[in-house]
């Protein structure tokens, strides 16, 4: 019976990771494409919530970044997972200084037809440097937050 429930949690994380994944195609896709973010989406607002999610990063507060997201983000990972997964990263380059280059696009699921809009930053820390990839929906729900 565990078994079975934790299949069915790995199917799940993995089809999400498969969107995930999508969505960073499109968006990296779109940054070489040219494509604009769509007037759903202001570039501003994309920006300051993108940072806000990298404060929250920078601060640790994963719970924060899950609190950001959609129902299937936030059943991604648990902030157990998000910990495991970030921390090495914060502890690696140290203390925050700066974002270094930010680049804001926007995709379309041709499928769906649902928007997303997004933005790539770098971010220069004390001992080098992170750069993030995420998207946000239409109502500006986070939907991809990677870190590289």
């Amino acid at each position: 019976m565990k078994q079975k429930g934790k299949m069915r949690r790995v199917t799940k994380i993995l089809s999400i990771l498969a969107a995930a994944m999508f969505l960073t195609a499109a968006l990296t896709g779109c940054q070489s494409a040219g494509t604009e973010l769509s007037d759903k989406f202001d570039e501003e607002t994309v920006k300051s919530e993108a940072m806000k999610a990298i404060e929250l990063f920078n601060d640790r507060d994963y719970e924060g970044i899950c609190d950001m997201g959609t129902q299937e983000f936030k059943d991604l990972l648990t902030y157990e997972e998000y910990k495991e997964q970030c921390d090495p990263f914060l502890d690696k380059c140290g203390e925050f200084k700066e974002i270094s280059k930010t680049v804001v696009m926007g995709s379309k699921d041709k499928k769906t037809g649902a928007e997303y809009g997004g933005a790539v930053m770098v971010g220069t820390y004390e001992d080098g440097k992170i750069q993030f990839t995420i998207g946000f929906d239409e109502d500006m729900k986070l939907v991809q937050f990677l870190i590289k």
